[in-house]
C-alpha cells in the first residue's frame, strides 16, 4: 500500500500491544522492506547483543475490504471487549470458544495479532469472520489500513484473501 511509510512510526507500538509485550529496549525490532538485504540489520543487532527472535512477513490490507469480506456462520457468536491497550474479540459456537484475536488501533492503521484457534479446522472455518470483526472495529475508529505480522509459512492463506505482502519484520531482543 502506498501509504505504508506513514504507518511505520506507529505499527511497532501497536504490534507490541496486541502481543502483550511491554516497550522493548534498544531497538528490539527492525523493519526490513521486502526487496532489501537484511544482513546489515542482523549485523547491527548482533553487535548490540540482540539475538534474532523472529522473522515475519508484514502484511497490509484495506480495512473496509477485510471488514466486508465475511460474516459469522449461523451457529457462531462473537463477543468483543475493549481493553486498556487493545480490543479483543472471541468467537464461540454453542458457548464454546473456538477462536479469538486482538487489535490495537492507531491514528491511521491498526495491527491485528494474537490470533488463536482451538483447532486447525476452527481456524479454517472462523478466521475470516474473526478478521472481519476486528477489521470492522478498526474501521469504526477511522483506521483505513490493517497490518498483520505473520510467520512466512502462514502467509499463503492471507495473501489469497486480500492481504498484500509489504515487507519483512526481523525481531531482535533479549530472549
Amino acid at each position: 500500500m502506498s501509504e505504508l511509510p506513514d504507518h511505520l512510526n506507529e505499527w511497532a507500538v501497536l504490534w507490541s500491544r496486541v502481543r502483550g509485550a511491554g516497550p522493548a529496549a534498544n531497538g528490539s525490532a527492525v523493519f526490513v522492506p521486502a526487496e532489501a538485504d537484511d544482513s546489515e540489520a542482523r549485523t547491527q543487532a548482533q553487535e548490540r547483543g540482540l539475538p534474532l527472535l523472529g522473522d515475519y512477513l508484514f502484511l497490509t490490507a484495506a480495512t473496509a475490504e477485510i471488514a466486508a469480506a465475511h460474516s459469522l456462520p449461523e451457529n457462531a457468536q462473537v463477543a468483543s471487549a475493549p481493553m486498556e491497550d487493545y480490543d479483543v474479540a472471541e468467537i464461540s459456537v454453542f458457548d464454546h470458544p473456538v477462536g479469538g484475536g486482538r487489535i490495537s488501533v492507531g491514528e491511521q492503521a491498526a495491527v491485528i495479532g494474537n490470533l488463536r484457534f482451538e483447532t486447525a479446522q476452527d481456524r479454517d472455518a472462523y478466521q475470516p469472520a474473526l478478521l472481519a470483526t476486528l477489521a470492522e472495529e478498526a474501521f469504526l475508529h477511522g483506521a483505513r489500513t490493517l497490518i498483520l505480522i505473520v510467520d512466512p509459512d502462514e502467509a499463503a492463506r492471507f495473501l489469497a484473501s486480500g492481504w498484500t505482502a509489504a515487507g519483512r519484520v526481523l525481531s531482535f531482543g533479549q530472549a
